[in-house]
């Protein structure tokens, strides 16, 4: 009667692992993506001269940016914002490149903002950016093109770096691979199991061709410091500004990133 209470609270057990695993398979768009909606006519309020833009991408399917504009720019900057919010929050940091005379392109992913859909697959979003690339970046053909990608965004802004060579690759924040910094936050699970996204800087920084420039914070609790450092060793043309004290969301606050960012940008 022991061997069968103890092969029934096993079989439970195992049930229960299982069942948890598969239900983190099927939500886990819902916890890596947190996007915040906005209504179709929701007015935005930033400093300067900025354009909404939508592209239709498929069936069901309109992505949405925003255009900061200066006069005369140097060239565009292509940002890919991180996992929460939406351009409503990260349009602030459209000024960090105008005030050095960069026009910014910001956009919002699938379910996120005013762009519809949903994320789904990673390839997505790749292609969602190669498609946004190729038609803003005609706009400003003949003039300077830079990327700069912001935590999730490092993923996506270093793949599409690989065939759309920009001037530069800037990536605040950034994990080594997706994997990595899953795994970092939950140890206990086994993530390479459940994990559909990988977003591998890892393999992307090793191929791209042009500069690429590191920042990340000391106490980042969230992508942990040592994932630049990592990150730094897989080629020669990666540079690493490393933001003593600094965490995950205060970095831009700090002399060091502003003085390296006025370098990068004039």
């Amino acid at each position: 009667s022991s061997l069968i209470f103890f092969i029934l609270i096993a079989s439970v057990l195992v049930v229960a692992f299982v069942t948890t695993l598969l239900f983190l398979y099927s939500r886990q768009e819902k916890m890596i993506f947190l996007g915040e909606k906005l209504d179709k006519n929701h007015v935005f309020n930033f400093p300067g001269e900025y354009e909404e833009r939508f592209y239709h991408i498929e069936d069901g399917i309109d992505l949405h940016g925003l255009l900061f504009r200066v006069k005369e720019p140097k060239g565009i900057v292509f940002y890919f914002h991180g996992h929460m919010g939406s351009i409503s929050s990260w349009g602030q940091w459209a000024s960090i490149f105008q005030d050095h005379g960069w026009d910014v392109f910001m956009w919002d992913y699938r379910g996120y903002g005013k762009s519809s859909g949903a994320i789904t697959a990673e390839y997505s979003l790749h292609d969602d950016a190669k498609f946004l690339y190729e038609r803003i970046c005609h706009e400003y053909r003949d003039k300077r093109c830079i990327f700069y990608g912001r935590s999730l965004g490092t993923g996506i802004a270093s793949q599409l770096a690989l065939e759309n060579i920009p001037e530069k690759l800037i990536l605040s924040t950034p994990y080594y691979n997706f994997e990595d910094v899953v795994s970092h936050q939950h140890p206990l699970l086994p993530v390479s199991m459940l994990l559909k996204y990988k977003f591998r800087n890892d393999l992307h920084l090793k191929k791209v061709e042009c500069p690429v420039f590191l920042f990340h914070g000391t106490e980042d609790d969230f992508v942990p410091y040592e994932s630049s450092v990592k990150l730094k060793k897989i080629g020669k043309n990666i540079d690493l500004t490393t933001i003593t004290g600094a965490s995950h969301s205060d970095f831009a606050s700090f002399p060091e990133f502003k003085s390296k960012m006025k370098d990068l940008l004039e």
